[in-house]
C-alpha cells in the first residue's frame, strides 16, 4: 500500500495560521532577549514579558499560567527534571501569547469553527510549537541538526547543546527532516519478567505541518504492526541501530527504514525511532 502523503497533511488554514502567529511571537520575544546561542533560557525569556516564575511541587501537573493584574505567574513542578521544567515553562509563554488581542481573536474563531475540544487541542499544541521555537530556534536548531546528517545519532548531543530532553529534541528534528517521517517513544514493559518482555510504543508523532484535525499531536498508547525488531535491538544496545521492516503505522502499511536508538538506563530506559515510509515521492 502506498502512503497518500495528502493524508497526512492538513490544508486547515486556521491551522497554519495558527502556526505562523506561534512561530512568530516566539521569534520576537527570542529577538527581544538579545541571546544568540543555546542554551534558550526561558527564565530569562520569561522576565522580558513581566512573568515571575515559582518552583513547587504540583503533584501530576507540568506546571500552570496564573493571570495577574500587572503580568502572569508560572508555577513549574519541582520535582522534574530541569529540562522537563524549561519545556513546561516556555510552554506557559507560550499561553500568554494568546491573550494578546491577535492570539485571543484568533482562539475565538477556532472556537467557533472547530468546537471547544479541538480548539484546546490545538491551542495546546500551538504553545508546544512556540515553546520548541523559544528553546530551539529554527535556524540555529537546522544549523546544528545539520551538521550531523539529522541523523538519529545527534540526539544525545542536540539535547546538551540546547539543553533539552531527548524527547522533545526527536520531535524538533522531525519537524526539519525533509522526507515523511514519523517519531515513536517505546518502552519496555514488565522488564522484572525475564520470559514475559513487552516492548510497546507509548507515543507517536510527525512532522507539525501534518496535524491531524481532532486530534493533538501527540498520539498516545498507538498501535504499531509488525515486529519492530530493530527497535527491540537498540533498547539492548548503546549505538543507533537500523533496519528496514514492514511496519502497519496510522494509515501507511508497507516496509519501513528505521533508525533506532536507545536512552537513559534501567527502568527508565527508553527507545526513539525516526520511521521513514517507503512511499512515492
Amino acid at each position: 500500500m502506498v502512503i497518500n502523503r495528502t493524508s497526512l497533511e492538513v490544508k486547515d488554514r486556521l491551522w497554519h495560521k495558527g502556526v505562523e502567529f506561534a512561530t512568530y511571537q516566539a521569534q520576537k520575544l527570542l529577538q527581544e532577549s538579545g541571546i544568540t546561542r543555546p542554551p534558550f533560557l526561558p527564565e530569562r525569556l520569561a522576565a522580558l514579558r513581566g512573568i515571575k516564575i515559582l518552583k513547587e511541587d504540583l503533584g501530576n501537573l507540568d506546571s500552570l499560567l496564573l493571570p495577574l493584574r500587572d503580568g502572569f505567574e508560572i508555577k513549574i513542578n519541582a520535582t522534574h527534571s530541569p529540562q522537563r521544567q524549561s519545556f513546561s515553562c516556555a510552554h506557559e509563554i507560550g499561553h500568554t501569547f494568546f491573550f494578546e488581542e491577535e492570539g485571543k481573536a484568533l482562539f475565538r474563531t477556532l472556537a467557533k469553527e472547530k468546537g471547544e475540544k479541538i480548539s484546546k487541542n490545538w491551542l495546546e499544541s500551538l504553545c508546544d510549537i512556540s515553546a520548541a521555537e523559544l528553546l530551539m530556534p529554527s535556524v540555529m536548531f537546522s544549523q546544528y541538526a545539520s551538521i550531523y546528517k539529522f541523523h538519529i545519532s545527534s540526539l544525545a548531543t542536540l539535547s546538551r547543546i540546547f539543553n533539552i530532553s531527548v524527547d522533545a529534541t526527536a520531535i524538533r528534528l522531525c519537524d526539519f527532516i525533509a522526507k515523511p517521517c514519523f517519531v515513536a517513544h517505546s518502552v519496555i514493559e514488565n522488564s522484572q519478567e525475564l520470559g514475559n518482555l513487552r516492548f510497546r510504543t507509548t507515543w507517536l508523532t510527525w512532522s507539525r505541518m501534518r496535524m491531524p484535525s481532532k486530534a493533538s499531536r501527540l498520539l498516545f498508547n498507538p498501535k504499531l504492526l509488525g515486529e519492530k525488531s530493530g527497535m527491540l535491538k537498540a533498547f539492548r544496545s548503546d549505538n543507533a541501530t537500523y533496519a528496514r521492516e514492514w511496519m502497519g503505522i496510522v494509515n501507511f502499511r508497507g516496509y519501513c527504514r528505521i533508525w533506532s536508538q536507545g536512552f537513559t538506563s534501567g527502568s527508565n530506559r527508553f527507545v526513539i525511532s525516526l520511521i521513514f515510509p517507503e512511499c512515492d515521492s
